[in-house]
């Protein structure tokens, strides 16, 4: 379910309780007033947060809508998917904030308001459209400690989860299951929509590949039905719902992510090492009959003796041209 503020004024800070309430209705209140407009919230995550009874909260809401701090309202599109808002008062609303609350879903097939002013089980029609009221075609009838969701939908989650986890999870189910299943619901999600995250994560997380050896089942059942990390409440596991594009938030999300530890790799890494270019070879000196030797192996003793007389004849070719004693240049070194 989604929270909006009923108007548009900043609530000032309280030094008291508010009349007529009691410490439980009064924070609840407050905490529903502190939340952006349109953020999904849920009593069962509320009440796991403080430590509380999830009965408890809900008996808080109902004394909240007793007293007019709050409305809820129960909607459903023409695609058949049912969702509820509700709207904080930080004072008791009027007739006229009423009927603003109830104008804001003239769009709904079908729309249930409860409040102070009006019984919760009377539907109220929507605005006049040309469109004929669609009751739904079997009884809406809600368990005690859960206003979203039905029974049968609840355990349509629950029968989703794979037969290799279901056998290793204590019977009855605990009640920790039940609420993620319950949580999931009341996110706005249908039965439908559980039972296939429920198969994709089962195969993506790769528990179906290690099924045998799972220590936790209770904490993977969990881990399959709640909603994932992103902020975007239509998002499914990077997917969004209605468009079946990928999540922008979660990409940006997953290059931060990314950008992040790739800094921390390079602070554990510490400054880069210099580098220094190896030193080009020198190659060693070579006589002219090394490199006959080296173009061409195979070279004989009589193609060796013609290369040296060539080398001779061209020294002494250089030495009368110098003017230099032929045996000059001809003498080795001892």
């Amino acid at each position: 379910m989604r929270i909006f503020r009923g108007r548009d004024e900043r609530v000032a800070q309280r030094a008291g309780r508010r009349p007529g309430l009691d410490a439980v209705a009064d924070s609840l209140l407050s905490t529903f007033l502190e939340a952006p407009d349109g953020h999904p919230v849920t009593l069962a995550a509320i009440a796991e947060e403080r430590g509380l009874p999830a009965r408890r909260l809900h008996a808080a809401a109902r004394a909240l809508i007793a007293s007019g701090h709050l409305v809820r309202v129960k909607h459903e599109n023409r695609g058949g998917r049912w969702a509820t808002d509700l709207f904080a008062f930080d004072t008791p609303l009027t007739a006229e904030e009423l009927e603003a609350v109830q104008a804001r879903h003239s769009d709904a097939v079908t729309i249930t308001v409860e409040s102070a002013q009006t019984s919760g089980a009377q539907p109220t029609p929507p605005a006049e459209r040309g469109t004929a009221l669609r009751r739904p075609t079997e009884p809406r009838v809600l368990p005690e400690d859960i206003e979203l969701v039905t029974a049968a939908s609840v355990r349509a989650v629950l029968d989703s989860l794979p037969g290799q986890l279901t056998a290793l999870l204590p019977s009855p189910l605990p009640t920790a299951i039940q609420s993620a299943a319950e949580a999931a619901l009341a996110a706005g999600r249908t039965p439908k929509d559980l039972c296939a995250r429920v198969l994709r994560r089962w195969w993506a997380h790769g528990y179906a590949v290690k099924a045998a050896s799972i220590q936790s089942p209770v904490g993977v059942a969990i881990a399959l039905l709640r909603p994932g990390s992103c902020p975007d409440p239509r998002c499914e596991d990077g997917v969004g719902l209605d468009s079946g594009a990928p999540c922008p938030r979660c990409a940006e999300r997953s290059e931060d992510h990314h950008r992040a530890k790739a800094a921390e790799r390079r602070a554990s890494a510490g400054p880069a090492p210099e580098h220094h270019d190896a030193p080009t070879p020198t190659p060693p000196p070579y006589s002219s009959l090394d490199l006959v030797a080296a173009v061409d192996p195979d070279t004989n003793a009589t193609g060796v003796a013609r290369v040296r007389a060539a080398l001779s004849a061209a020294k002494d070719a250089r030495s009368r041209s110098l003017n230099l004693p032929i045996n000059s240049m001809s003498r080795r070194p001892s």
